[in-house]
């Protein structure tokens, strides 16, 4: 008896072509996206004094997390459409 399955899309083709490959896409540029928002958010906090608290670090974690999710979004968006 041999049981096999298949993980992914319905009508992929399971090669690991371009459907898997726009499937990373998303998290690889959010990923990326998370951390330089997270410098750039951190570098303008140091600009204008903010003082290096608990607080801060959660606005900082807080918008970078909102920057990478949105470049995920239109990543995402844009994949599909190709």
């Amino acid at each position: 008896m041999h049981l096999s399955f298949r993980i992914g899309k319905p009508g992929d083709s399971g090669s690991g072509a371009p459907g898997t490959i726009r499937r990373m896409l998303s998290p690889v540029f959010g990923t990326i996206a998370f951390f330089v928002a997270s410098y750039f958010i951190r570098r303008y906090l140091n600009e204008i004094g903010v003082p290096k608290t608990l607080v801060r670090g959660l606005v900082v974690f807080v918008l970078a997390l909102a920057a990478a999710y949105g470049v995920a979004f239109i990543v995402d968006w844009a994949s599909r459409s190709i």
